[in-house]
């Protein structure tokens, strides 16, 4: 784990209950809001730091067009996604929320939650248009 992400850890286990807060070798998870927020630095890149969680799964093996459209729209310019990006998983079938972000950008414990909270309201819209996509899907079946 990169020095940045061993200093973000620290400041999560700050504010979080000990066992919201799992480290290996390439970053750590922290448990918010019943929500798996990753944090890693791919290839051990230090300065750069990327949080990443699920915004949901699909049930089918197409995106709802209205949802597609949506993301597409939301990650134009990152207008929708506060910065972060929206992609698909196609392996797993998951829709995730992904941001990018300077591993030193947080001078105190109190800027990482806030950048965490941001991160959790932007992640808590998309999800709850996923699922209301998922329920127009079904009800016009």
């Amino acid at each position: 784990m990169t020095q940045g992400l061993e200093r973000l850890a620290q400041f999560a286990v700050a504010f979080a209950p000990p066992e919201a807060v799992a480290t290996d070798d390439d970053g750590f998870t922290l448990e918010a809001d019943d929500v798996t927020l990753t944090f890693f630095a791919p290839g051990g890149e230090s300065g750069v730091a990327y949080c990443r969680a699920q915004v949901g799964k699909l049930e089918e093996r197409e995106c709802p067009a209205d949802f597609a459209e949506a993301a597409l729209r939301g990650n134009f310019f990152w207008r929708g996604t506060e910065g972060a990006v929206i992609s698909l998983n196609q392996k797993e079938k998951a829709i995730y929320l992904t941001d990018r972000f300077d591993d030193g950008a947080f001078e105190d414990e109190a800027a990482f939650r806030d950048y965490i909270n941001d991160f959790l309201r932007t992640l808590f819209d998309w999800q709850t248009r996923l699922e209301t996509s998922l329920a127009e899907k079904e009800v016009a079946r």
